[in-house]
């Protein structure tokens, strides 16, 4: 099985290049998420419930904190991919987007046969790029104006409201605070329930319906962000594990490798080499 990982990290986010046969379990990101495939094993990813197979023609554009997960070749071939995480202000900002608009309306977007090009040249140029030449970063973003153009023209003037952080019933807020306060301890959902002034199967309920992500999968995702700003440092993988609630650096492996696609220490190297 070939797990690699390059990572470029520029003003808009990074992008991952990944080589990759493991499964992603179901998970979200804060970002909002492009992913194109290069070659090898496409997979299948489920995105807010609808299947999607990638392809040359077909990328996914995923909103920040929507559920997917992405299960590849049972073979164990593994899969070339472009993976963008993008911060929704910077794009907001380009974009001319509200706070209130979706990024995505529909989970796919069609790639006219000069964009997968262009994604294939955009691979060879960041896998060659040391991270710090200012035109791979502005073809990096150019790369990302086309996507975005390419998702804008299956809009069709449709623009379904979104709720926003600020519209939050109280409780998921306190209970997303909580949590945020939290991150690198053991967490009861029983307790923040409580705290919340709900029931356990009435917080679940209440969360899932304002946040799209049940508690589980947005607590995972809180843990994730809080991994991969540790691994960018020192500090050795038994005590971020540790920290972040694992009974073992091989629990904290498997589930870091269920979310990103590839190993802590790969991940780390590639955060190094960046």
């Amino acid at each position: 099985m070939t797990e690699s990982i390059k990572l470029y990290r520029s003003g808009f986010g990074h992008v991952s290049l990944l080589n990759v046969a493991s499964d992603f379990v179901t998970h979200a990101h804060a970002e909002a998420h492009i992913v194109v495939w290069l070659e090898g094993a496409t997979g299948e990813m489920t995105i807010d419930r609808e299947t999607v197979r990638l392809g040359p023609r077909l990328a996914a554009g995923i909103n920040p904190f929507a559920p997917h997960s992405h299960a590849l070749a049972q073979d164990g071939r593994p899969g070339l991919f472009l993976a963008f995480y993008i911060d929704p202000l910077w794009l907001r900002r380009r974009r001319g987007l509200c706070g209130a608009a979706p990024i995505f309306i529909e989970p796919t977007i069609a790639l006219e046969p000069w964009l997968a090009g262009a994604a294939e040249t955009l691979f060879d140029t960041l896998r060659d790029s040391d991270g710090t030449d200012d035109l791979t970063a502005y073809e990096t973003e150019r790369f990302i104006d086309s996507v975005l153009d390419a998702a804008d023209a299956a809009r069709g003037g449709a623009m379904p409201a979104v709720r926003g952080t600020a519209t939050l019933d109280y409780r998921v807020r306190k209970a997303i605070e909580l949590m945020r306060a939290n991150v690198a301890e053991r967490i009861s959902f029983d307790q923040i329930a409580r705290a919340v002034g709900l029931s356990r199967p009435h917080f679940f309920a209440l969360f899932r319906e304002q946040m799209n992500v049940t508690p589980n999968v947005f607590w995972n995702t809180l843990r994730m962000e809080e991994a991969v700003r540790r691994l960018d440092s020192e500090e050795s993988l038994i005590s971020v594990a540790c920290d972040l609630g694992f009974t073992s650096p091989g629990n904290f492996s498997r589930f870091f490798r269920d979310h990103v696609g590839v190993p802590p220490t790969v991940y780390r190297s590639a955060v190094r080499a960046a």
